[in-house]
């Protein structure tokens, strides 16, 4: 092989290797929040029975999606409506939170009520957040789940 076409080939592996290292920190993507302190910090603060933070990346991996997981006292739409207030009053000024969208679910009971929290998120999450979403006049409910856009939260924080 010539030294010149060694150099070609040296450098058409250094591109390659430069992609792919990209591709591996864009498909990875995420947002840099730590989500158990997140939970723990909106915990303490709402005075809810405890919550599940993450961030998802729906289609793609540079698409972040922040959805609560809300363990309440009282699963009723008033009383779910009542908590949301208190979430929104921490997000909008949280420093991983603040600005951003929110979806929410909520479950009646404390994360330790559950052998696996998560999965009760999914199969116990209460009915209630479209009358949620009346009760509040903001975002979009529908059935177990809670759309709140930056500016939803910073208006149900507001009042």
């Amino acid at each position: 092989m010539r030294w010149s076409t060694a150099v070609a080939e040296l450098r058409r592996a250094g591109v390659g290797a430069t992609i792919a290292l990209a591709m591996i920190l864009t498909l990875t993507g995420c947002s840099g929040m730590n989500e158990n302190a997140v939970s723990e910090r909106l915990t303490q603060a709402s005075g809810i029975n405890g919550a599940m933070v993450e961030v998802q990346h729906p289609g793609a991996p540079w698409v972040n999606k922040i959805v609560i997981r809300l363990f309440v006292r009282d699963a009723s739409a008033a009383a779910v409506a009542d908590d949301v207030r208190a979430v929104a009053a921490f997000a909008v000024d949280d420093r991983d939170l603040g600005g951003q969208p929110l979806t929410l679910l909520a479950v009646q009971g404390s994360p330790g009520d559950f052998s696996d929290p998560l999965t009760a998120t999914i199969t116990d999450s209460a009915y209630v957040m479209g009358s949620v979403s009346e009760i509040l006049g903001a975002g979009k409910g529908v059935e177990n789940i809670l759309d709140l856009s930056a500016a939803d939260v910073s208006r149900i924080a507001q009042r």
